[in-house]
């Protein structure tokens, strides 16, 4: 039986974005050991995925940082993997390949320093991300998927009650980068535009830093239905049945557009090398600054299914 491993750190929509990736490795393996090293703050999260064996949580926001960076590495290290894939591509796993392949003969698939199967063509950075990721795998022979998967995403709890037609919201963002937002009063006065076509507006939101934006939207107009602190399982249901969704760049907008919903995606110049939702109808709508996008063009370019 091999040991592999798989490095995938980044943002949730980046986690996300290559659950097809991951799935292809477990398919191309299906009786081997796979581990995943991801970021502590995916540990909810990468647990209900099925695609791993074991999960290891590289804790890099830690107070305790490099005591708990050590730690790390001498776990890495003794395991003796067979086989990595390094998704992340980084400085940090730049360290991890050379002390995972210290005194140990491990294939090694990146596009970093290093590694027998290094994906690096002479046109690397006009390569979208996910186009990047399989090509690398190509050099494996593994053929993968893109396509994020989310059925995993089952949600147990409340369900959606929705009646008639909607379109799902997400105003918020990363957190403290406002330059992502669309400002509320623009989702606010959609929702008034939609109420008159008789169409409900949807809002969600997984913390706590939208929140000001949701209570404003909510406020606009009786049509609006706040569906805030929600799991991402709820937004899966939520989304098979909506006409489409606005949305921010941020990681709930990534499983709304794997589920097949469309997506209109509002973006400033900031966003040059953003990875673009998949799995649906996507219409992007960008301008230098996100602020500068009109109510009026985000409602005569909206992304609904036909």
């Amino acid at each position: 039986m091999k040991k592999i491993l798989i490095i995938k750190h980044g943002g949730l929509g980046d986690i996300l974005q290559v659950t097809g990736v991951f799935s292809s490795v477990r398919e191309k393996y299906p009786n081997d050991k796979i581990t995943l090293l991801t970021d502590i703050k995916f540990s909810n999260l990468s647990r209900k995925m099925p695609y791993f064996d074991e999960i290891i949580f590289d804790k890099r926001s830690s107070s305790n940082n490099f005591s708990d960076f050590i730690k790390l590495i001498f776990k890495l290290y003794i395991a003796k993997y067979d086989i990595v894939f390094d998704l992340q591509n980084s400085d940090r796993t730049s360290i991890y390949y050379f002390i995972i392949n210290f005194f140990n003969d491990c294939v090694w698939s990146g596009n970093r320093l290093g590694g027998k199967y290094k994906y690096r063509p002479d046109n690397f950075e006009q390569i979208s991300v996910v186009d990047r990721f399989k090509g690398q795998l190509k050099l494996m022979n593994i053929d993968t998927d893109i396509v994020p998967e989310v059925d995993w995403l089952i949600n147990e709890e409340e369900k959606p009650e929705v009646d008639g037609k909607y379109i799902i919201f997400v105003p918020g963002s990363s957190k403290n980068k406002n330059y992502k937002r669309w400002p509320a009063e623009n989702f606010a006065e959609l929702a008034k535009r939609l109420a008159k076509k008789n169409i409900k507006s949807v809002v969600i939101g997984l913390t706590d830093s939208e929140s000001k934006e949701i209570t404003t939207i909510a406020k606009s107009s009786s049509s609006v239905i706040n569906y805030s602190d929600r799991n991402l399982g709820f937004i899966v249901e939520l989304s098979r049945q909506a006409l489409g969704a606005v949305a921010n760049d941020t990681g709930p907008t990534f499983v709304i557009s794997a589920t097949g919903c469309p997506v209109t995606l509002l973006l400033s110049r900031h966003h040059q090398h953003f990875v673009k939702p998949l799995g649906s109808k996507l219409n992007i709508i960008q301008k230098d600054l996100i602020s500068k996008i009109t109510v009026e063009e985000v409602e005569n370019n909206l992304a609904l299914r036909d």
